[in-house]
């Protein structure tokens, strides 16, 4: 039985032990035992390489503890991840990313991001946020550095994370078992189970079966508190200092700023109490399947599926004591996906040739505490609040309900890629690697903005729900009216369709020196269908 470290890795001297440990481990690996990796798509020794690439092997994972996303980036240098929690991280190399995931970049306005991450010989990069696979049976994690040369694309500007699962043993039938446990300083325990079983069937067919489920308990509380509309910005005078310590300017002083809210009533929010609110689990399975043909031909298919299931958040409030929060909905995230590969690869001749291709599915469904967009601009009392209030004309009167938003966002993403590439034998001093790479993703989101007491308020005289959207895209994933409630929803399809063609050729100059050169010709269109609609636009 393993006894995993503590996993409150936000703790930042936990996180720099980790790091400092992955680091020692993964070099003293190098000096015992000689790593391979296939950071150039041949299988050499990490030592012969000449690009920047490291690597964490099996047995480094298993005593670091490593088990998902967070930790393996945590325990290679230079690389980080960042984001809100399980399921909503992306990857940084050298401090480089292009979208940190928050509610607008989750998904169809998230950019591509330019660190790749890779499950084998497939990219998995979505816009927005990276796949969070569990590591389980993993033979070792590379990470090439970038900028990258030209053998890999599909969002490898930075650099490259890739996953290498254990294939299938036609040597020998075996099992394994891990199991874990963890406790958390005033937080929940926690506790794992991994399971691995390798059949060798005969002597040029194997399968091999694996399965999880890691559950994670929490350390962050749900404490007490309340927030109404009195706190918008529309009654922050000029002058005046936020809670951050930025002054507010005099462009940024609310209209009502001052006003006498006497006849107001102004309805709480009250913060959900919970203790330890953000758990999290991962249950998943995958199996695949080697098949010899010949001494020069083999083909490997895999499938796993993964569920994702976390509550709570996964940060702090600097007001509040230490692993505390407020928040006035139920934060949650429930990410699915299933992924199916397959790959032939064999030798032409003195050629070795190589054909592999992917499909995956993704579904996430998440709800989020919207309550801050009451200190963003001087918006929100238009949609919770009645009488003078919404329309500024004397003193204001009325009441403004309590300001508990949230929003529910469902996401369905499929992917497939194909790559075909050949390779010219290692002995020779002229080697050249070339292959064309093509992929295309469907990624459609639908994202209700709900603001429970819109319906309450005399504010619907901006508009009636509507039984459709106020404009016809072409695109909707829906016909029905807007929920009750809902005042904003993005309703939007994306289509991401990538083409590659690359080459690269190293010539030997002596025993100590070569010379690589490489091209990469691609071509990608994104195009987008749907709207970003609103309630009180739909007036008939």
């Amino acid at each position: 039985m393993d006894f995993q470290r503590t996993r409150i890795n936000q703790a930042v001297a936990a996180a720099i032990a980790t790091m400092t440990a992955g680091y020692a481990i993964a070099e003293e690996s190098r000096v015992i035992e000689e790593i391979v990796v296939t950071a150039t798509k041949r299988a050499q020794p990490m030592q012969d390489i000449p690009v920047a690439v490291q690597a964490l092997t099996e047995e480094a994972m298993d005593d670091l503890g490593i088990d998902n996303f967070e930790d393996y980036l945590i325990a290679l240098p230079g690389i980080t991840a960042g984001g809100s929690g399980p399921g909503q991280n992306t990857v940084y190399i050298r401090g480089l990313a292009s979208t940190t995931p928050n509610l607008t970049t989750a998904g169809v306005a998230g950019l591509a991001p330019n660190v790749a991450f890779y499950l084998d010989e497939q990219p998995l990069s979505q816009p927005g946020r990276n796949l969070d696979v569990y590591a389980a049976d993993l033979n070792r994690i590379e990470v090439l550095s970038g900028p990258q040369g030209t053998l890999f694309g599909a969002s490898a500007q930075a650099g490259n994370v890739r996953l290498i699962t254990n294939r299938p043993d036609t040597t020998d039938t075996y099992a394994k078992v891990k199991l874990g446990a963890a406790y958390t300083p005033e937080g929940e325990p926690s506790n794992q189970f991994e399971g691995v079983v390798n059949l060798a069937v005969t002597d040029r067919l194997a399968l091999r079966v694996v399965a999880y489920q890691d559950n994670q308990g929490g350390f962050i509380d749900n404490v007490a508190g309340t927030r109404n509309a009195s706190e918008s910005a529309r009654f922050r005078a000029a002058g005046s200092v936020r809670e951050n310590g930025v002054p507010v300017s005099d462009g940024r002083g609310g209209f009502q700023a001052g006003a006498d809210l006497s006849g107001v009533t102004f309805l709480n929010a009250e913060a959900l109490q919970e203790d330890d609110v953000n758990e999290t689990e991962y249950r998943g399975a995958r199996v695949s399947a080697l098949f010899d043909v010949n001494e020069d031909w083999s083909v490997h298919v895999s499938h796993m599926r993964q569920n994702l299931d976390s509550d709570g958040v996964f940060f702090g409030d600097p007001d509040l004591d230490e692993y505390e929060i407020q928040r006035y909905a139920d934060d949650k995230i429930s990410d699915d996906f299933g992924n199916t590969n397959w790959t032939i690869e064999g030798r032409v001749g003195a050629l070795e040739v190589l054909y592999t291709g992917a499909y995956t599915d993704r579904d996430t469904d998440q709800t989020i505490d919207y309550t801050d967009y009451l200190f963003v601009g001087q918006y929100l009392p238009y949609y919770i609040c009645d009488g003078s209030v919404s329309y500024p004309g004397g003193a204001p009167s009325g009441v403004c309900q309590a300001p508990n938003m949230f929003v529910n966002s469902r996401t369905d993403t499929e992917v497939t890629s194909h790559e075909f590439r050949i390779t010219t034998p290692m002995e020779h001093s002229v080697r050249v690697t070339g292959g064309v790479f093509m992929s295309d993703l469907e990624l459609t989101e639908l994202n209700d903005f709900t603001y429970p007491g819109f319906t309450a308020s005399s504010s619907v005289a901006f508009g009636t729900f509507a039984d459709n959207y106020a404009f016809d895209t072409g695109y909707r994933s829906s016909s029905e009216p807007f929920p009750e409630a809902v005042v904003f929803r993005n309703d939007v399809k994306r289509t991401d369709e990538q083409f590659g063609v690359f080459a690269e050729a190293t010539m030997d100059m002596s025993e100590q020196f070569a010379i690589t050169i490489g091209a990469r010709y691609y071509d990608i269109e994104v195009d987008f269908e749907g709207s970003a609609n609103s309630s009180f636009c739909n007036s008939w």
